[in-house]
């Protein structure tokens, strides 16, 4: 069985990203704030990450800098693991209007419960799929099956995409999960959860 450490980044700040111009994705390269960089040193110093053999990150810039100071204290590297990217809001472009961004996600909510409802359920091309989200972590998640604790640092939405009732972290705080409490949740595909 592995024990998975679910890290939420520390809070960042999108002060210089914003003055510089950037828009859509490219928001993901704001680093944390100093209060972010704060939350995680405290975050640290829980008992639960001692023994952790592997540390993997999401590609953004406030999980990168939160899975360095983890690994820092833990003496582990970091691995990037491009899946464990944000939900895609609009698959059409990288900039999305506000309006745009509101319609896909009333859409992306509304097939959500239907597909809660309706396992069958095809999902428009709008917006990628919540289940395609799920489905993506856990690919990640089947990779270190070989290990028995591993620490995982992506975003809210992720993290959350892992529990049948709404999970809600705060920045720098962490959770965990097990593959035998996945595969008792979930039944698509995650069977390849369990290590024979």
């Amino acid at each position: 069985m592995t024990k998975f450490i679910l890290v939420r980044h520390g809070a960042p700040i999108y002060d210089e990203v914003i003055s510089s111009g950037f828009k859509g994705r490219s928001l993901s390269l704001a680093p944390l704030s100093q209060n972010g960089i704060d939350e995680v040193l405290k975050m640290c110093d829980n008992s639960v990450f001692s023994g952790s053999e592997l540390l993997i990150s999401s590609p953004y810039t406030r999980a990168l800098q939160t899975a360095s100071i983890i690994g820092l204290k833990y003496n582990l590297l970091v691995n990037v693991e491009v899946l464990l990217h944000e939900w895609i809001i609009d698959t059409s472009s990288d900039c999305i209007s506000p309006s745009k961004l509101i319609t896909n996600l009333r859409i992306a909510k509304k097939e959500w419960e239907e597909y809660q409802r309706n396992p069958n359920f095809v999902f428009s091309k709008e917006t990628e799929s919540l289940l395609n989200v799920r489905n993506r972590i856990f690919s990640v998640l089947f990779k270190y099956l070989d290990y028995d604790k591993v620490i995982v640092v992506a975003l809210q939405m992720l993290i959350s995409m892992l529990f049948d009732e709404k999970i809600k972290l705060g920045t720098g705080e962490f959770t965990t999960i097990t593959s035998e409490e996945l595969v008792s949740k979930f039944d698509f595909g995650c069977k390849k959860l369990v290590k024979k």
